[in-house]
C-alpha cells in the first residue's frame, strides 16, 4: 500500500490532529498521557512547519502528522543534541509529534512524513533532532532507518500533567510518573553549492 497523501498542515486541521493523538493515545502509547486540552498540544505555539497526512476516501480525515519546532534552549535534550553536534540551539530544529493513525501502520506514512520534516530542515540548513519515550520501539526502528542516530536520555517527570484517575496516581494521592526519554540527532544538511 502507498503512503497517504501529504500536505502542509493548516488551522483548520488541528481537531483532527487532536483526535489523532487521541486515538494513537489508546493504539500505540503515544502520547503517554491525554492532556486536558488535546487540541491546544496539538497546535503547538511553537511550530516553525507541519505536515498532516490524510485519507482522500475518509473526507481527508487526518491520519498522519508531524511538526518541526525549535529547539528548547537549555532543556535537557537540547543540551544532549548540541554536545553530540557541536551546533548552537539556533542550528538545530526538533521533529515532534509524528503519529500515523493505526489503519496508515506499514503503508510507508510514517517514513514519508518523516522524510517531509528531515528535508524540511535541511532546507532551512538545520539539523533535525527528536526526542522519545523508551517504550515506543517501532518508532525507534523507523528514525533508525531515516539515518537518525540514538545519543543519550533522560527523564522526564509528568506529575505536573497528570489528573486524578490517571496513570501514575497510587492510592494515598501521592502522583508521580517519570517518563524515560531517549534523544536522537538526525542526519546532518547536504553540504551548501
Amino acid at each position: 500500500m502507498s503512503p497517504f497523501p501529504i500536505r502542509p498542515r493548516t488551522r483548520g486541521d488541528v481537531a483532527g490532529v487532536a483526535d489523532l493523538l487521541t486515538a494513537t493515545h489508546h493504539s500505540d502509547a503515544y502520547p503517554v498521557i491525554l492532556l486536558a486540552d488535546m487540541e491546544a498540544w496539538a497546535a503547538a505555539s511553537d511550530v516553525v512547519a507541519g505536515w498532516v497526512a490524510t485519507d482522500p476516501d475518509d473526507g481527508g480525515r487526518v491520519v498522519g502528522h508531524v511538526l518541526l519546532t525549535d529547539a528548547e534552549p537549555g532543556d535537557a535534550a537540547t543540551l544532549q543534541w548540541s554536545e553530540a553536534t557541536g551546533r548552537a540551539v539556533d542550528e538545530l530544529i526538533a521533529v515532534r509529534r509524528l503519529v500515523v493513525h493505526e489503519r496508515a501502520h506499514r503503508t510507508g506514512t510514517g517514513a514519508a512524513l518523516l522524510q517531509t520534516a528531515v528535508d524540511a530542515a535541511h532546507a532551512l540548513g538545520r539539523r533535525p533532532v527528536l526526542d522519545m519515550a523508551d517504550n515506543l520501539a517501532a518508532a525507534g526502528r523507523l528514525y533508525q532507518r531515516a539515518g537518525f542516530e540514538r545519543i543519550g536520555a533522560y527523564d522526564l517527570d509528568l506529575t505536573e500533567h497528570l489528573r486524578p484517575g490517571d496513570a501514575g496516581f497510587v492510592d494515598d494521592g501521592v502522583v508521580t510518573h517519570h517518563l524515560h526519554v531517549l534523544t536522537w540527532i538526525g542526519p546532518e544538511p547536504p553540504p551548501a553549492t
